[in-house]
């Protein structure tokens, strides 16, 4: 099979590997291509673009990028026309996929067009419905919950369960991380996030926490993202080096696995947050006229999605002034100072992870890609 796969960021670029390992399982002749990361080259892809190109965050500060962004999607668009794939998967980056899908049809493109993380339709622009019913012929979300949405308002949706549940179920603390940290039974992880927007916006904020953690007994450790790569990366190490912090450059998850409890950017880290069963302090800030326009338009409660799988919110969420390192504190605090709270927590985590499934994510997505 000829498959086109496209992301543009880490998380993406994780889901991306996995697909193309399992697709590349059970059909080794197959030709996977298109814009990944490293991630989705080492599982045996081949990256024509990189997803570099997509790594923006915020509605102010993708303005400028704009005319560079159509000239990628013209490119690709010509590319796959000339090279005719069975099918086009495009995973997540709904504004830029999106827009994708739909010029690849207007263009004639008949293979499968299929959505492996569908825009979050549940939570806002919930008119981009009609997008993925149009130009998409099914889409391969990542929850329960929106699999039902998508379903109920005449999306084709399949789901067995999220890719983490699999992945996560063997991450163990590897020799170099009890090494590097043996007896540091206080670790607290502090993730930063993995693009240049949440470097900037959340890494001081982090800092300050990290100086009260540590005069509180605590050992802060970083996480230096595997994707987050070249000036950005040495300014955060730079930074928390200078300050007197750990830094962790492994994988974030063993981080998280280490310590007691997490604080950090709203994201894909706190799903894996939950499935190694650890409280996390969710925090994200962003320029005042983006969260302006975020307010009117989003119609769900919380920003995390753990907080979205049970009842009643298993994370605190930290907004703008609020992700401040006093309160990101306080709510760490009231986790890892008060036994009752805790057990709490603990319970509510171990409800929200039965909600996502047992199944290999990735080798469904597969089997649904390669028999579409």
């Amino acid at each position: 099979m000829n498959i086109f796969v496209s992301c543009g960021e880490v998380s993406g670029d994780i889901y991306a590997s996995a697909f193309i390992r399992e697709v590349l399982k059970a059909s080794p002749d197959s030709h996977v291509w298109g814009m990944f990361g490293p991630e989705g080259e080492a599982a045996g892809g081949l990256a024509k673009w990189s997803y570099e190109e997509l790594k923006l965050m915020g509605i102010v500060e993708v303005i400028p990028a704009l005319p560079r962004i159509f000239r990628l999607k013209k490119a690709i668009t010509r590319e796959i026309l000339n090279a005719k794939p069975d099918s086009v998967v495009l995973i997540d980056s709904p504004d830029f996929h999106l827009m994708l899908a739909h010029s690849l049809r207007k263009a004639g493109y008949s293979g499968k067009i299929i959505s492996l993380i569908p825009p979050t339709v549940w939570a806002w622009r919930a008119g981009r419905v009609k997008n993925l019913r149009r130009d998409y012929d099914f889409c391969l979300p990542l929850f329960s919950f929106e699999h039902k949405f998508l379903l109920e308002r005449g999306v084709k949706s399949l789901w067995t369960a999220h890719p983490l549940v699999h992945e996560l179920e063997g991450v163990r603390l590897s020799e170099a991380f009890t090494k590097k940290f043996r007896g540091c039974e206080n670790v607290i992880a502090l993730m930063p996030g993995s693009r240049r927007y949440d470097i900037h916006y959340h890494l001081d904020a982090l800092l300050g926490t990290a100086g009260i953690l540590k005069a509180k007994g605590y050992v802060p450790v970083f996480s230096v993202a595997p994707g987050l790569t070249g000036e950005v990366a040495d300014v955060l190490r730079e930074r928390v080096r200078d300050s007197g912090f750990g830094l962790w450059e492994g994988e974030g998850r063993e981080l998280m696995l280490g310590a007691r409890a997490v604080a950090g950017v709203s994201g894909t880290v706190a799903v894996e947050a939950m499935l190694l069963g650890r409280y996390m302090v969710v925090i994200y800030n962003m320029k005042p006229i983006t969260y302006a326009i975020l307010k009117r338009l989003v119609r769900v409660k919380n920003i995390s999605i753990p907080n979205m799988l049970t009842d009643k919110a298993v994370y605190p969420e930290l907004l703008c002034e609020a992700a401040n390192p006093e309160r990101i504190v306080s709510e760490l605090g009231r986790y890892l100072d008060d036994e009752t709270t805790r057990r709490e927590i603990d319970s509510r985590l171990l409800r929200a992870r039965d909600s996502m499934g047992t199944d290999n994510a990735a080798k469904f997505w597969a089997e649904c890609v390669i028999h579409a």
